[in-house]
């Protein structure tokens, strides 16, 4: 008699399962969904977001609404990729990755909007950002692609002079990480 009641259950599972997966590829049929009506689920989530950051909420709710948060933004950019908001929700994307410590993930979105937005506004962060997570965060360090960031830094004519000069002291260091180079005495970074 279990076993019947087992197999029944199971069946009525998979049934369920078919119908939604049915209902729901009626729904992805339908209209795309306008820029304003996900402009508007992104702001709500992000309010959303924000409040839960700043009450007492446990972790994993605030990281189920980060992750809700990423899904809106990503659909945004997978359905209006020209669209110049789409290097606003790559941004975001990167910044809430780092926030989750998904430093590869965060990389990998800030690189997709180096590529696809290469004038945004905010690119020195998302290119600082990414010097952040491979220089502190991912082991082994990879030096080369962190020289290569730095690199994109100082081939910018319009990145500030005083930045390129530490940047400069920095690749002659670059084999310290940077805890090891931040303990170095000032007037020997500034020597070499």
């Amino acid at each position: 008699m279990k076993l019947l009641n087992s197999l029944v259950v199971l069946a009525v599972l998979l049934w369920g399962v078919n119908s939604c997966k049915n209902s729901t590829a009626d729904t992805e049929t339908a209209a795309p969904v306008s820029r304003e009506s996900l402009k508007a689920s992104i702001q709500a989530m992000e309010d959303s977001v924000t409040t839960l950051s700043t009450q007492k909420t446990t972790g994993a709710m605030l990281s189920l609404s980060q992750q809700e948060l990423i899904n809106r933004l990503t659909a945004y950019y997978r359905n209006y990729p020209e669209d110049p908001y789409s290097a606003d929700c790559l941004f975001k994307v990167q910044m809430v990755y780092s926030g989750l410590n998904a430093h590869r993930k965060s990389i990998a979105y800030g690189d997709t909007l180096l590529k696809k937005f290469p004038s945004y506004k905010n690119k020195y962060l998302a290119i600082e950002s990414n010097i952040a997570a491979l220089d502190v965060f991912i082991e082994p360090r990879d030096t080369s692609e962190i020289h290569r960031y730095y690199n994109m830094l100082l081939n910018d004519s319009e990145y500030p002079s005083a930045k390129k000069l530490e940047i400069r002291r920095r690749l002659k260091y670059l084999e310290l990480s940077i805890f090891d180079y931040a303990s170095l005495p000032k007037n020997k970074a500034l020597k070499k």
